[in-house]
């Protein structure tokens, strides 16, 4: 029985040429009876059928390879539009939580109401903003965003804060003043729940529009400085340690050797991040972080007498960010002790990669940058309400024009 290719293209006749090239090798009847069956499924059409399918297949999956590396330039799309207003956003985020909801006095609700109306007013204009831009990022984080809203809706409906078609939302005043007098009823407490604690609305925004602003543009944290912090003092005088604005000891208490070994801490990390993290440079970077050793000690230290629990709680999220990178400090030669302070051994840090160091303190969303941020918080606390990055140094000590506002975690 002769086999005809008359009518295949040559795509089917490379096929043919396969199948009967399998008969070489191996038992001549399994073979025959193989290309057999292989025929009867291209002459019934079922063989057809399934190159269709596999080509359709492959098709496809071209098709999601191209949209996903679509979607990572998309991702690096510049948008100073976006860009601006989660650093907006950032800064009116960060600023709620600061506020104290238990005081009730008309002043004070005035201020808390004023804070959530730039608040709504930033929030507004990034969703605005997020919905033109053509940065995937942008568009995810700020869903994500607007998520966060949405799943507490009704809370927030409460307080006099509203949902429009445009997933912008909508604030009257009066509503949020009537929310704030309400002890009855607990929609002060509301206010405080969704603006002032950890994991609430207003915290979430802070995190969202730091990642917004760094997508949206040269990949640069909104806490980050272009300044380098070569001196310089902090900015809370020793005369105020520990002076207490009133008998609230878990919020009020103004701490200035924490608030100065933070200062000192966060120079550590800046100065780390702008070595040369190689190979052939490891004398200076051991320099360069056996100071950040040194200085973390000394502010972890300060942290356990401090008054202010604010400050307790940050550096216990500080504590818990480096134990989670134990296995990855053990590789340079550092150690995490059971306190959580940090040991360095000169020797083994010289020995180890340098790559290990780099892959922890440089680049975008690093351990650094988390450090950073942390540090940021229990300044701000310690000094109630200043801002690291407030001021940048120069090389002689001196202060610069402010930059950009610091991270404030929301108060507990």
């Amino acid at each position: 029985m002769g086999i005809s290719l008359n009518g295949f293209n040559s795509g089917m006749a490379d096929t043919y040429s396969t199948l009967l090239g399998g008969m070489g090798g191996g038992d001549d009847a399994g073979g025959m009876s193989s290309l057999l069956g292989d025929y009867a499924a291209i002459k019934n059409g079922s063989y057809g059928k399934m190159l269709k399918t596999y080509y359709a297949k492959l098709e496809k999956q071209e098709a999601e390879e191209s949209g996903k590396t679509d979607s990572k330039k998309a991702g690096k799309v510049k948008d100073s539009a976006s860009a601006s207003a989660a650093k907006s956003l950032y800064g009116s985020a960060s600023a709620l939580g600061s506020l104290n909801y238990d005081d009730r006095s008309e002043e004070n609700i005035d201020k808390i109401t004023d804070a959530v109306s730039s608040f709504i007013k930033d929030y507004n204009s990034l969703m605005k903003s997020a919905a033109k831009s053509e940065n995937a990022t942008v568009q995810k984080q700020a869903e994500s965003l607007y998520n966060s809203y949405y799943t507490n809706y009704k809370l927030f409906a409460k307080v006099g804060i509203t949902l429009n078609s445009d997933k912008t939302l909508s604030f009257d005043e009066d509503s949020m003043k009537k929310a704030l007098q309400d002890t009855e009823h607990g929609n002060g407490a509301t206010v405080k729940t969704l603006f002032g604690g950890i994991g609430s609305f207003a915290d979430k925004a802070v995190n969202k529009a730091s990642q917004i602003y760094r997508a949206a543009g040269d990949g640069e944290a909104v806490t980050s400085s272009k300044a380098k912090y070569a001196g310089g003092t902090s900015s809370t005088s020793a005369s105020s340690t520990s002076s207490t604005k009133d008998k609230d000891k878990n919020k009020t208490v103004t701490d200035a050797s924490t608030a100065a070994a933070a200062d000192s801490l966060y120079k550590s990390i800046k100065n780390l991040e702008t070595t040369d993290i190689t190979n052939d440079n490891k004398d200076n970077v051991y320099k360069a972080f056996s100071s950040l050793v040194k200085n973390y000690n000394e502010l972890i230290k300060n942290t356990d007498k401090s008054a202010n629990s604010n400050v307790v709680n940050q550096a216990t999220y500080l504590k818990s960010l480096i134990g989670n990178n134990k296995s990855a400090f053990s590789k340079m030669g550092v150690t995490v002790n059971s306190d959580k302070s940090l040991s360095i051994d000169e020797e083994k840090f010289k020995d180890a990669d340098m790559s290990s160091v780099k892959n922890l303190f440089g680049g975008a969303y690093s351990f650094a940058e988390k450090m950073t941020d942390r540090v940021n918080r229990i300044y701000r606390y310690a000094t109630q309400g200043e801002a690291l990055t407030n001021k940048t140094y120069d090389n002689n000590g001196g202060v610069n024009v402010p930059t950009t506002n610091s991270i404030l975690d929301a108060i507990v």
